[in-house]
């Protein structure tokens, strides 16, 4: 136990001489005092100090270290020496709520994760595992071609677990390069950088070319950085996938790429088809029609309102106008044009809605109108096919291929022809039941089990390796 000071416990007169003469000394002497305690100080840390480092050499902590560093290259060598094919994905995009691209490459994951002729390795936001790194917003695909890359530093190590925490995630591009993945893939156009470093073969999905047909809706820093990475990657790549043969006739067209090493893979049947539809939102008419998508300007919002205001010259009982969808970049002009028709009593803005509300929408819907000025695939038109709605979409080349001629189609800047083709479908119903039986035949043909064995085989491709069509179960 700690002596305690007498001058707390004791009158003054009763200190022993030693006491007295230290306070007197003090008084008379004070930088020697400052002096005094100041070294005393020194002391004490440079002691602790030093105990402190001969725990770190303890020979516990030598043998710990030791075992993890051995731990750690059996791994690597393992991961190099892997026979079955490797390739190596960037999986950030799971830690945020899922949108179009998220849900692409789960649904690749998810079809292929039973192959057992795969290896894929999954890297989140850092492969170095630490208490402040959250978990993915979903349960990542379980399965013997699924590999998560985890690093885990233990505690007891020579050196400090946070210091090893930092300098390996400094180093992880050598780690990552070391891991020799045959194949790196970019699920949305770009491999981040800490895949430089890497020497497996690059393939990228090219989803639109929307950063260069739209390049006015985008910042001019921004604009300035996507198109000097998309430049990049299209020329490293070994292999390209377009979600559509019309993304690759731009691609070949522009001279972005040779037809050779593009190939054309469309989706699978959109996110809803494994959902069951629930009730539909508070305030959502009986009768109404259904637009679906973020409101900006490539969606043509604008457009569709001046449609409908001469659909309803025509038909005053057409039905009400829904909006699922939030407000996006550049849509400040396009908001108060849908506030106003809000106001006047046709439209209902219902925002973002749940996967169930969504299907409920769909399949409730008199008609589900698209008229967009660019898409790469158009999800939409698929999920509208798939939920046996009447479509009325954009006369592109694009949905004119991926709903298979399912629909009616209106150039996007002629509101007047889709005012037309809408009151066609409101008015015919020998029409809506021939287009929601050909858009059913249609949506049958699209399958994620087809988009996961050709994605797959351009891996095999791009790695020179062989892949048996159809493989994926």
């Amino acid at each position: 136990m700690a002596k305690e000071n007498p001058s707390t416990t004791q009158p003054a007169d009763q200190w022993p001489p030693s006491q007295k003469l230290k306070r007197a000394l003090s008084r008379r002497f004070p930088r020697l005092r400052i002096a005094y305690d100041w070294t005393r100080g020194q002391i004490r840390w440079r002691t602790d100090q030093a105990k402190a480092l001969l725990g770190l050499l303890s020979f516990p902590r030598w043998s710990r270290s030791l075992r993890w560093i051995r731990t750690e290259i059996r791994t690597q060598l393992r991961r190099r020496s892997e026979p079955r094919l490797t390739v190596g994905i960037e999986i950030a995009s799971f830690w945020e709520p899922l949108t179009g691209i998220g849900w692409y490459l789960y649904r690749l994951l998810e079809h292929l994760a039973a192959q057992d002729d795969l290896r894929i390795r999954l890297y989140g936001p850092s492969s170095v595992v630490s208490d402040d790194l959250e978990e993915p917003v979903v349960s990542l695909p379980v399965g013997p071609a699924i590999e998560r890359i985890e690093r885990r530093v233990p505690e007891g190590l020579i050196l400090p677990r946070g210091w090893l925490i930092r300098w390996l995630r400094w180093l992880e591009p050598l780690a990552i390069a070391a891991d020799g993945n045959q194949v790196l893939f970019a699920p949305n156009y770009f491999l981040p950088r800490r895949f430089d470093l890497a020497t497996g073969a690059r393939v990228a999905t090219v989803h639109d070319l929307g950063l260069r047909h739209f390049a006015w809706t985008l910042r001019r820093e921004t604009l300035a950085e996507l198109n000097e990475k998309f430049a990049h990657a299209v020329f490293e790549a070994s292999r390209l996938i377009t979600v559509s043969a019309a993304i690759k006739a731009e691609m070949v067209a522009e001279g972005l790429a040779e037809a050779d090493r593009i190939t054309p893979i469309h989706h699978g049947p959109g996110q809803l088809a494994s959902v069951e539809p629930g009730s539909l939102p508070q305030g959502v008419p009986s009768e109404f029609a259904l637009h679906v998508g973020t409101i900006e300007p490539r969606k043509n919002v604008s457009g569709l309102l001046e449609a409908w205001r001469r659909l309803r010259d025509r038909r005053p009982d057409a039905p009400q106008l829904v909006l699922c969808g939030k407000f996006g970049w550049k849509s400040e002009s396009v908001k108060a044009e849908v506030q106003r028709c809000a106001r006047e009593g046709w439209l209902l803005h219902l925002g973002y809605v749940e996967d169930a509300e969504l299907a409920a929408l769909y399949r409730g819907a008199r008609v589900v109108v698209f008229p967009t000025l660019y898409e790469g695939f158009g999800l939409p038109a698929v999920e509208a096919l798939w939920a046996g709605a009447p479509l009325v979409c954009s006369d592109l080349p694009v949905l004119r291929e991926v709903t298979g001629g399912a629909a009616l189609f209106a150039p996007a800047d002629r509101p007047d022809l889709f005012a037309d083709r809408v009151e066609q479908v409101l008015g015919d119903a020998a029409l809506r039941t021939r287009l929601v039986e050909q858009g059913k035949s249609r949506v049958a043909e699209l399958s994620w089990h087809r988009t996961a064995d050709l994605t797959a085989s351009v891996w095999a491709q791009a790695a020179g390796r062989a892949w048996e069509s159809g493989a994926v179960a």
